[in-house]
This record gives structure tokens, C-alpha cells and sequence, in this order.
């Protein structure tokens, strides 16, 4: 319990954001629509989507005005959307027998590939998008001027919606997986080979005997090609010249599992293979349960450098390459470090609890986070830096974060609040008395200029330095409804990563190390570092708004039930202060919130949708 001091702090605080809030009836805008509105939700990007029965709508933030209606998608259903993460694009998916596939920029409001306008047709059979060339691949037959169908490949750019070529192949020979791009070549995979066309001219460059490829890999710096082919529920793994096509690994080297990661070494190629319970069934493959491989193969032969795959007891989700060798922790628990030569570079592998949520290398060596343990250990020699891991009570919500003024990191788990010294390993419980309300466990910690602030989807409470109690705030949540579950899945969809296999193949991927510790805050800008290299006016919008994170770090909204309906709220980080609320008349509404450029989505009775700013 908090002391009396405290609590009079607690209730003037809250006496003062009383009389500072501002509350919200009156919308300010509002964007009306013929046709019923039937579902809304927000892309990363910003932009609402919304079908209003009569299009499918896009509004951006302050738009005095509907940004756009695209009368052609208005029975488009939310499950036919597919968003691409970290770009302004959406797949209108195929439905049914019809082939029909769209590709929307959602910042400019435009079509940037349409299958029937195109003249595909029936569609096309497959497509895929090309990251981070922007290129969005298509196959089936096109129709050219005279009516005449040319089957092939399609390359389109969604950055200008031109298509760049069509790449003729027979139609008994289609694209069965995924191309990629090297320098000014395309490479396609097929039924009967792979084929190296150049990019502008179309011409083949070159043939490769490979059949059924599943996709193609690339490293730009090395001028290496690999084609993979799935086999059942295994691999097979092929080299490819990059000038002739001639096939460096005529065999292919056959591997257990499905390829799940492929990381470039000057050692050899490195690649993790999963092998799931139950083989290619279902609902193993949606549990993720089973084994990982890991295997390097030999550049030249292709065979495998290791006579023993190391132990890995579980689904690897932690994987880098370092000068030294191969680090990789295990989603059941456990961290193992391996030499190029396969050898293990500690004595055994590090035992740690379930989970593990963060592993990141700090200045003492590496720091890993799990569901029941967190600690520092030597790169060397797999042990803890300071002898003692901290362990606590198995916790599913798990957050951490680095105070650079005092060189501390702080973690909250079902114990409270831990602080570990960045020098020497000390830690400490500093708060151990952490009740949220609603039965909620905290699932943020963040450093303010004031103190240490613990969040959750309704609570705050900021904590002093030393782990005291400040104050806490508390709103109730509205209660689960079918919409409430899909704002949820929007703001998860929000903090997606791109998942492409060759996202990362610029450059000689000798391995980086383990990612550097850092904040939400600084993946945002990494975010929008990345979006500013690509000269385009969508990408330079959503550049702006991840800067935007910035701006609005100050304040937390939160969604609260009210008599007779709902509420969102919007709190300071540093006080606990209310300092806007909207409230809506509705027990079940159809709203959208956009916290970063803080703005509340809300359709009314009629067929109207209404905005609130809450920056006012």
C-alpha cells in the first residue's frame, strides 16, 4: 500500500488533469458516404480503410475530405486484404475460381496493378513482391494488342504502377516460386528450369536444369545464386553460376526440414531448416512445434562443413552470424555458439527458461531476456558474466529497457521491477509492488525525464528512480467485442517487419553480430532511415510519420468502458494527467485508433464516419 503522502500526491495530480482535459462531443471531421460503411481498419501508413458499400474508402489524417474511392473494390471483404509490411501497399487477394488480383498504394489512393486492367487473363496464377526493388511479380498469359495471349512473367513497378517487362516463357513451363533480382538480371524459376532473363531487354541470358524451384536467393556482393526446392517436408539446395547457369551443385544437397533462415558467411552458406511435429500436417505447422537444423555448406561443394548438426532441442528464433562463428537461442530455451569448423565454442550449451525475448549485445557481453531468467554472458565462454543469473517467477509479459544515465538496464516481470548495473552485474529488486488493475501484468517499462513508467493496455504507473511509487492510472476496459479484436490485429500489423527472404541479401552478409540493444523508439527510425533511401512520395509519407513516434511519445491512449458506452483517453507519460477524452455513445462501436497521429475513427449511426483529433 502506498503511505498517505503519496496518495494526497495521487488525488491532486488527478484533481489538476481533471480540470485541464478538454472533453470531445463534437467531431472534427466528418466524411460521408451513399453506401452502409461495413468495415474500417487503419494501415501503417496512416490511412483508414474503409467499405462504404459503395467503394472501397481511404481517408489520411487531417483530411478535410475522403482521400480517395475506388468504386471498382467496393465488395472487397477485410479477408481479402493483404497487407505488405513496412510499405504503403495492400493485395486485394484472389477469391474463389477468380484469379482477379489488385495492388493498392494506399498513400496516394491509386491502383498500382490490376490483373483484368492489365489484360492478364483470368488473372494470374501467382505473384510475388520484390523487396527492396518495389517490384511486384506476376504469371499467367497477357494479352497484347492484337489479342494475342503471351504467357510469361510480368514485372511491374509499384512505385511508378508501370509494368518494366514481360518475360515470355511456354505455358508448360511456369514460375513455381519465388524470382529474385541480381544487378540487371531477373532470375525465374519453373517447372522444367531456371531461367536468367535480363531485365529491360527481356533475352534470356541463360538456362539452369533445375526443376520445381521454390525460390530463388541471391547475394548481390558475391554474385551468387542458389535455387531451393522443397521435397515433402525437406530441401534440396542448388548453386547456380551467375554468368552461365551451369549448375555448380548438380546433386543439390538434400536437407532436412523447411528452410526457415539463409544468412550469407564468408564461410560457407549458413542455413536453419525447421522440422515440425507431425511433418507437413496443419496444426503442427500453426503450434510451431518441433526441431531446428542448422547446417553450413561448403561454397564449392555444397556438401556440409558440419559431420554433426549441433543439439538444439526446439524451434530456433534467435539466429546470428559473428567473426568467431554462429550464436542461436531456442524458442523452448537454451543459447549454443558454434565455430565455422562445427565446433562448439563453449563447453555446453547455456541452459536458460522458456521464451527468450530479447538477446542483444551490450558492452559486457550478451544479454538475454527470457519468460523465467535474464543475465549476461561471455561471447568466449557461454558463462555468466558475473556468475548469477536473475531469476524470478514465469512471466509472459517480459519488458525491458536501458537507462544510459545511470548505465543500468531495468526489466518488470511478475516479481516487479529489477534493476542490473551495467558494470558489474549487480541487480536488485527496486519495486515489488506492482498491482495493476484488471488483472493486467505490466507489458512496458520506459525511462522518463521524472522516473521509470510501467505500462499496459489500461494501466500506467510511473515509479521514482529508486522503484517508489509516483502515482498510477487506471481506466477499465470496454469489454472484448468482434471489433475490438480487429483494432487489435491493426496495431499488431502496425509493428510488423518485412519477411522476404532475400530482404537482407545487399551486401556480403559476413555477419553483423548480434543487433545492438535499443528501444521501440529507435526501430521507428531505423524504420524510417531505411523508408528515406527510396525516392518515392509514398515511402517519404510513411518516413514522416514513423519521425512522427517522436513527437507523440508523450502520451498513451487508452480505450475505457463509460456508462452508456465507450471512451478514449489520452494520458501524459510524465504526469498521469487526462489531457483529452472521447467519449461515444455506443456499447458497441466500430472505431479505429490511430495513436500516432492521435486521432480516433468512429462510424455514427448513419453512414457517416467521423475523426476526432486529440492533439487539440
Amino acid at each position: 500500500m502506498r503511505n498517505l503522502k503519496q496518495m494526497v500526491m495521487l488525488v491532486m495530480v488527478m484533481l489538476l488533469a481533471h480540470a485541464g482535459w478538454t472533453q470531445k462531443t463534437t467531431a472534427d471531421y466528418q466524411y460521408a458516404f451513399d453506401g452502409q460503411v461495413k468495415w474500417m481498419i487503419l494501415h501503417e501508413s496512416g490511412t483508414l480503410l474503409a467499405s462504404t458499400g459503395e467503394a472501397l474508402a481511404g481517408i489520411r489524417p487531417n483530411s478535410t475530405e475522403v482521400s480517395f474511392k475506388m468504386e471498382r473494390l467496393k465488395r472487397v471483404k477485410e479477408e481479402h486484404l493483404e497487407f505488405v509490411p513496412n510499405t504503403p501497399y495492400v493485395i486485394i487477394k484472389p477469391r474463389g475460381m477468380f484469379m482477379h488480383t489488385v495492388v493498392i498504394d494506399v498513400v496516394k489512393g491509386k491502383i498500382v496493378f490490376d490483373s483484368k486492367a492489365e489484360d492478364w487473363q483470368n488473372g494470374v496464377t501467382s505473384r510475388y513482391f520484390l523487396y527492396p526493388e518495389m517490384m511486384f511479380v506476376v504469371n499467367g498469359a497477357h494479352k497484347e494488342g492484337t489479342g494475342k495471349y503471351t504467357s510469361g512473367v510480368g514485372m511491374y513497378d509499384l512505385k511508378t504502377g508501370k509494368m518494366v517487362k514481360i518475360y515470355e516463357r511456354k505455358p508448360t513451363n511456369p514460375m513455381t516460386g519465388e524470382p529474385d533480382i541480381l544487378g540487371g538480371n531477373i532470375i525465374i524459376p519453373g517447372l522444367k528450369n531456371v531461367e536468367c532473363y535480363d531485365i529491360n531487354s527481356g533475352a534470356i541470358k541463360w538456362t539452369a536444369e533445375i526443376k520445381n524451384a521454390t525460390n530463388i536467393v541471391t547475394n548481390e556482393a558475391s554474385k551468387e545464386v542458389y535455387a531451393f526446392r522443397s521435397k515433402g517436408d525437406n530441401t534440396v539446395v542448388y548453386k547456380v553460376n551467375s554468368d552461365s547457369g551451369s549448375v555448380l551443385w548438380p546433386e543439390g544437397n538434400k536437407i532436412k526440414g523447411v528452410i526457415s533462415r539463409i544468412e550469407f558467411t564468408e564461410h560457407g552458406l549458413a542455413i536453419v531448416t525447421n522440422i515440425l511435429s507431425g511433418g507437413s500436417k496443419l496444426a503442427s505447422k500453426l503450434k510451431g512445434s518441433g526441431t531446428s537444423k542448422v547446417y553450413l555448406l561448403d561454397l564449392n561443394s555444397g556438401a556440409d562443413l558440419w559431420d554433426k548438426s549441433p543439439k538444439t532441442k526446439g524451434i530456433i528464433n534467435h539466429f546470428y552470424v559473428e567473426d568467431d562463428g554462429i550464436i542461436f537461442g531456442v524458442s523452448d530455451g537454451g543459447i549454443n555458439k558454434i565455430a565455422f569448423d562445427g565446433k562448439p565454442r563453449w563447453k555446453k550449451p547455456l541452459k536458460t527458461g522458456p521464451g527468450i525475448q530479447i538477446m542483444a549485445t551490450v558492452p559486457k557481453g550478451l544479454l538475454y531476456i527470457s519468460e523465467t531468467d535474464t543475465d549476461i554472458i561471455d561471447m568466449s565462454t557461454g558463462e555468466s558474466v558475473f556468475g548469477k543469473a536473475i531469476k524470478y517467477k514465469r512471466s509472459a509479459a517480459v519488458a525491458s529497457t536501458y537507462d544510459s544515465t545511470r548505465d543500468r538496464f531495468l526489466i518488470t516481470c511478475k516479481d516487479g521491477v529489477y534493476e542490473v548495473d551495467g558494470n558489474n552485474g549487480e541487480y536488485n529488486l527496486i519495486a515489488n509492488d506492482i498491482s495493476f488493475e484488471g488483472k493486467e501484468d505490466p507489458t512496458g517499462i520506459e525511462v522518463r525525464k521524472g522516473g521509470i513508467l510501467l505500462t499496459s493496455d489500461q494501466n500506467l504507473e510511473m515509479l521514482d528512480f529508486g522503484g517508489g511509487a509516483n502515482w498510477d492510472v487506471y481506466h477499465r476496459a470496454p469489454g472484448k467485442s468482434a471489433f475490438g479484436a480487429i483494432l487489435m490485429g491493426a496495431l499488431t500489423a502496425a509493428s510488423m517487419t518485412m519477411g522476404s527472404a532475400h530482404s537482407a541479401r545487399a551486401g556480403y552478409m559476413k555477419g553483423a553480430g548480434v543487433p545492438a540493444y535499443h528501444s521501440a523508439v529507435q526501430r521507428e527510425e531505423d524504420a524510417a532511415d531505411a523508408y528515406a533511401a527510396i525516392a518515392d512520395a509514398s515511402f517519404q509519407e510513411m518516413m514522416k510519420r514513423f519521425k512522427a513516434t517522436k513527437a507523440t511519445a508523450n502520451s498513451s491512449f487508452i480505450l475505457t468502458k463509460v456508462d452508456g458506452g465507450v471512451a478514449l483517453v489520452k494520458v501524459d507519460k510524465d504526469s498521469g494527467s487526462t489531457m483529452s477524452e472521447v467519449v461515444i455513445e455506443d456499447k458497441n462501436p466500430m472505431y479505429e485508433v490511430d495513436d500516432i497521429a492521435g486521432f480516433l475513427y468512429f462510424k455514427d449511426k448513419g453512414n457517416n464516419i467521423s475523426a476526432y483529433d486529440l492533439n487539440k
